[in-house]
């Protein structure tokens, strides 16, 4: 009825008003469709791919003009591909290490390789089995990482892990992307990655050579919103000239501008430009969707299990023989259990290109939206589940690697033990440095660990999880416990831990917020750190003695970058 009456009433518009009712009907019914997700702590790209499947062919007809809104939807693949580009600082590339690029790359390839062989075996043929091999491959950056964002996990071991994989897949992802651009010939193969080749030397010298133009549009947001717009489509145009894909370009735009001095603020321009075209994007590929017939259905619960249960393992696998203890690995795995909005363009081109056809491209939308819709649930709930799946993966306890010897004692005598030795723990190392022999210091980063065993810092590698850590740690003898792990649950953990082990020992923890240490308290810590409080009380002294005694601040400059100097020394 509802729908019989907005068809008629769109039959009567105008035609240069058409399509503004058109795009009115598809952002009003994605807005209340993403509240209703969202109260459901659902990722919002499903709900935008419903409301294509709504307002389309399949349900209710309502969209009059498909080419237009297709023709719209490429400036959201634009944007999406040119934020993604941004988020490729050659900084955060040196960052990621080789441990975690060498994993990524490895994890990648099992991945395909398992996919496009499982769909050969059900009967897929031609270009069919590599498209489905490339979507399982990748996960989704921008639901991981919001997640990860709203639990403060960014910066924890597996955080960082999670970060350095996606970042390798994203690479990855814009290399098959190049490649699909391709006929599949080997010249061609080749020819279009050196063209590809040039647009990355262009992006590199541009990252630097742009700064002047931002620098002079900075003051005036409306300017450098323009600007930054223009250096997408600069890039876009270009890479069509160049007979290159519009995802080439848009993403090595991204690139030159990620390592300008100006990324923050562009990023912030663009972002609200970006969420609106990609929501036009996501429904548009709702749009498109069909029912899946039944020769697609034992391809799609087949994919759906090897995504849910054997990718996280196979990453898990990974990440521990690459040194990580199995909570680490478990963590990491369980997060990517999903496919990524990359894995959604890539079936777009394929059905665009006839690579596919409707129906593996609906199977494989389904997939996503499917995998990405359990993703909050497995991250919310991660403690739950290691806890009751603890006995299948006690299979990896049986991939013992070198790693798992790291440690070192030095002379007896430990009078404090300190769990987790990044950043905060750090400061305490700093500040102890002369007495090191009566620390001990337990972290699960084994980079850390290495580190510290070259500069002679008894230590070891594991976690308060491991009562085989506590033995070796004499705990029963230490005086002081200082725990700078940032997780609340952890940390009434150890506390209990410690109590039932040695109730003499003064126990410091950390804290994020202050119901939290409220509740350390009560369980028995005896002093809570707060960072963000200790770090504003420290810049309210500041600036309370500048105001009052006139102090230097560049002499303060200076004795604060020496001291995060020697920081930076001691652990790396």
């Amino acid at each position: 009825m509802i729908s019989n009456i907005l068809q008629t009433f769109m039959l009567g518009l105008p035609e240069d008003l058409a399509i503004l009712y058109e795009i009115g009907i598809i952002i009003i019914i994605a807005t209340i469709l993403a509240f209703f997700v969202r109260f459901f702590k659902q990722p919002l790209i499903p709900a935008y791919i419903f409301t294509g499947i709504l307002i389309g062919p399949l349900v209710l007809g309502l969209i009059k003009d498909p080419v237009l809104i297709q023709a719209l939807s490429q400036i959201g693949v634009a944007f999406l591909i040119f934020t993604a580009g941004l988020e490729i600082k050659f900084k955060k590339l040196r960052e990621v290490g080789k441990t975690v690029s060498i994993g990524g790359t490895i994890q990648i390839i099992i991945l395909f390789s398992l996919a496009f062989f499982i769909s050969s075996l059900l009967g897929f043929a031609g270009k069919a089995p590599f498209y489905i091999g490339l979507v399982v491959a990748f996960s989704s950056t921008m639901i991981v990482v919001t997640l990860l964002v709203e639990k403060r996990e960014i910066n924890s071991l597996h955080g960082r892990i999670i970060i350095g994989l996606l970042l390798v897949e994203d690479i990855a992802a814009i290399i098959a992307l190049t490649i699909l651009a391709s006929d599949f010939t080997a010249g061609s193969i080749l020819t279009v990655l050196l063209k590809a080749g040039v647009f990355a030397i262009v992006a590199v010298i541009l990252s630097r050579a742009v700064n002047p133009v931002f620098r002079s549009a900075a003051n005036n947001p409306e300017l450098l919103l323009l600007v930054s717009i223009s250096f997408l489509f600069l890039f876009a145009i270009g890479s069509f000239i160049s007979d290159l894909s519009l995802i080439i370009g848009a993403f090595f735009a991204g690139v030159a501008l990620a390592n300008s001095d100006f990324k923050t603020e562009i990023q912030g321009k663009i972002t609200p430009l970006r969420e609106f075209f990609a929501v036009i994007f996501f429904v548009a590929l709702g749009m498109q969707l069909n029912l899946i017939s039944p020769k697609f259905l034992a391809l799609f619960f087949v994919l759906l299990i090897f995504v849910l249960i054997f990718k996280p393992l196979i990453i898990m696998f990974i990440v521990r023989i690459s040194g990580y203890k199995k909570r680490t690995s478990f963590l990491v795995g369980n997060a990517l259990a999903h496919i990524s909005e990359f894995s959604l363009i890539i079936a777009t081109i394929g059905l665009t290109l006839g690579h596919i056809d409707s129906g593996l491209f609906s199977t494989l939308v389904l997939l996503t939206i499917l995998t990405m819709s359990t993703t909050p649930y497995f991250i919310t709930y991660e403690k739950k589940l290691e806890k009751e799946l603890n006995w299948p993966l006690k299979i990896m306890d049986s991939f013992h690697s070198k790693s798992e010897e790291l440690e070192y004692h030095g002379r007896d005598g430990k009078k404090m033990i300190i769990f987790g030795c990044h950043r905060m723990g750090s400061l305490f190392l700093k500040e102890f440095e002369k007495k090191v022999n009566e620390i001990f210091v337990v972290d699960y980063n084994p980079e850390i660990i290495k580190s510290l065993m070259d500069k002679k810092v008894p230590c070891i590698y594991g976690d308060f999880m491991n009562d085989e850590v506590f033995e070796k740690a004499d705990i029963k003898n230490i005086e002081i416990v200082i725990s700078t792990i940032p997780d609340f649950e952890d940390n009434l953990l150890l506390i209990r831990k410690i109590k039932r082990r040695n109730s003499r020992a003064k126990i410091i923890v950390s804290a994020s917020r202050i119901s939290e240490a409220m509740d350390l308290y009560k369980t028995g810590a005896d002093y809570v750190i707060l960072p963000k409080v200790i770090g504003g009380q420290k810049g309210t002294d500041i600036i309370k003695n500048f105001k009052k005694d006139k102090i230097n601040f560049k002499e303060i400059k200076k004795e604060h970058l020496d001291y995060l100097k020697s920081l930076h020394h001691l652990m790396y």
